[in-house]
């Protein structure tokens, strides 16, 4: 779903908060007459005043990213349209895998593993060093918290050694209080998404989604988050509950 015009969005954000134009323009220091040209389409407040008014309205980012969109035409900031970027401005992310163990919650023998599977002429060195980068990610964003769906085959269909290591992994990353695991029972199949979605809430309140492919990640426009975030919620619906999830990976370690 694309981000409706910004004078069509203050306008909603005003009347969700039952606030006047008058009362707006005194909680944010500005004049009755710019919130009215605003409101009206006539004039674009800057971006220190967007994020301002997303705050004031408590609009989550969906008023600053009509904003992005009206000044810009796109709707996330240019330092965010890079997965290192949008990593880095991210609060919380959803993950669906619909195959594997998430990379970042991925142990060192399995992303060796997964590694080695996917590329079986690559040196050990560089095996090595791809391992390193990905289980060393999620250290580097200590602000970020991760909500994973993935199947318990992604664990079972692994040799002992390497399940037993990855579902204590889990559980160590559990215990920090910032990762909640919720595994897809055996007998169930996610068919959607084909690919692993990751679901970003930026510091700002703005939503940023991509997708990892086998020729490298695609981060997707606002208009299709609606159907994307539908994904991660049926995903979420056919998982098991955190603390049945959590019980499941107990038996696997």
């Amino acid at each position: 779903m694309t981000e409706p015009p910004f004078p069509e969005s203050l306008a909603r954000f005003l009347e969700l908060r039952g606030l006047s134009q008058k009362q707006l323009a005194a909680r944010t220091a500005s004049s009755v007459a710019s919130v009215s040209r605003w409101k009206n389409g006539h004039s674009l407040p800057k971006l220190p005043m967007a994020e301002t008014l997303d705050a004031v309205l408590n609009a989550e980012g969906k008023l600053l990213s009509s904003w992005r969109v009206a000044a810009s035409g796109v709707a996330v900031p240019e330092w965010a349209r890079t997965l290192s970027g949008i990593e880095e401005a991210a609060r919380t992310l959803h993950i669906v895998s619909p195959v594997l163990v998430p990379g970042y919650l991925q142990c060192a023998s399995y992303a060796t593993q997964v590694f080695r599977s996917g590329w079986p002429l690559v040196s050990d060195e560089e095996i090595a060093r791809l391992t390193k980068l990905r289980t060393e990610r999620l250290g580097k964003l200590p602000l970020l918290r991760v909500t994973a769906v993935f199947p318990a085959t992604a664990l079972t269909g692994f040799d002992e050694k390497v399940r037993r290591e990855q579902a204590q992994h889990l559980l160590n990353l559990i215990a920090t209080g910032r990762v909640a695991v919720h595994l897809v029972p055996g007998g169930s199949i996610l068919l959607e998404p084909a690919s692993t979605l990751l679901a970003f809430r930026l510091r700002s309140g703005e939503l940023a989604i991509s997708s990892d492919h086998a020729d490298g990640n695609v981060i997707h426009g606002n208009a299709s988050h609606g159907r994307l975030q539908t994904l991660v919620t049926e995903s979420l619906a056919m998982a098991l509950p955190a603390r049945h999830s959590l019980a499941e990976l107990k038996d696997l370690a």
